[in-house]
This record gives C-alpha cells, sequence and structure tokens, in this order.
C-alpha cells in the first residue's frame, strides 16, 4: 500500500514537472518597462532597440548567446557614445518559466564582457559596472548599469507590482 501511494505521488510530481515546462509567460511590454527603469535615474544620450525591431535577432545577440526562440521580448538602452559612458538597461522575457536561468547567465556573461573591455580602455566606468546586477521578476532577467542602480532595480520590481 505504501508503494502505491508513494509511486501515485511521484507519478503526479512528475505530470505536475511537465505540465510547469509547458506554462507560457504573459507578455510585457518592454517599451513600458524600459520607460518605467529609465526614468527612475538620469541618463544622457542613450539609444532604445527592441524586439520590435526588423533585425531584432542580430541585435539581440549583441547582449546575449542565448537561443532566440526562447525570448518573449528584449530591449537594449545603450549609451550612444561608449566612451566614458558604460550606462546600459537590458530586460530580456523569456518564453517559459525554465528559460529565466538561461536568461540570467547570459546577462551576467555580457556584464562581465562589458567589464573586461572597460578595463582595458575606460577605468573611469568600473565602478558604475562593478555596481552592475541582473535581477529577475515574472520571467524577465534585467541587466542594470547605471549611475543610480539601485533606484533603477526598484523601478524593475515596482513595474511588476
Amino acid at each position: 500500500m505504501k508503494k502505491t501511494i508513494a509511486l501515485t505521488i511521484a507519478a503526479m510530481a512528475a505530470v505536475l514537472l511537465l505540465a510547469a515546462c509547458g506554462v507560457k509567460i504573459q507578455a510585457v511590454s518592454m517599451y513600458d518597462l524600459n520607460q518605467s527603469m529609465q526614468q527612475a535615474v538620469s541618463f544622457s544620450d542613450m539609444k532604445y532597440v527592441s524586439s520590435a525591431e526588423n533585425n531584432a535577432e542580430d541585435l539581440f545577440a549583441n547582449v546575449s548567446e542565448m537561443d532566440y526562440g526562447k525570448v518573449q521580448g528584449f530591449f537594449i538602452y545603450y549609451a550612444a557614445n561608449g566612451t566614458g559612458n558604460a550606462d546600459e538597461l537590458v530586460a530580456i522575457q523569456v518564453k517559459k518559466p525554465a528559460d529565466i536561468a538561461e536568461a540570467t547567465a547570459s546577462l551576467k556573461a555580457h556584464l562581465e564582457k562589458r567589464r573586461a573591455l572597460y578595463a582595458t580602455y575606460d577605468k573611469s566606468q568600473l565602478g558604475k559596472l562593478d555596481e552592475g546586477r541582473v535581477v529577475t521578476k515574472n520571467g524577465v532577467a534585467a541587466l542594470i548599469v547605471c549611475d543610480d542602480a539601485d533606484k533603477a532595480e526598484q523601478a524593475f520590481y515596482d513595474f511588476f507590482a
């Protein structure tokens, strides 16, 4: 009897796990999320691109090596002139909850590449990059690099409240 109950529980757990893999995340407006985050912090001379662009997959490859087929949407808000300004906001919304870890890891890798790049030619930006972080909420991973990353992070979380 105990064996039957244990097998039944294990089978139910497996079904729940399989069902969760197919769950899709409700789409978020990448533009609205960007607006919320950028309004919390003062930025100057920035450019915005997103998954709404014709060449979205190519643009996405600049910030992540993640399979683009797993992406629901994204935005990149970056300094028009990278010299003297490492500011960047990036958000990736995944299609399935199981892919958020990969999106997070890809943004952390992007942050490390930027830190290494700025270490070679503009060390004045390293403090900002050291304060950079990746945060997640509701199937969205976001990279935050700016002078007041705490405010941008709070705006990210407030967006989902």
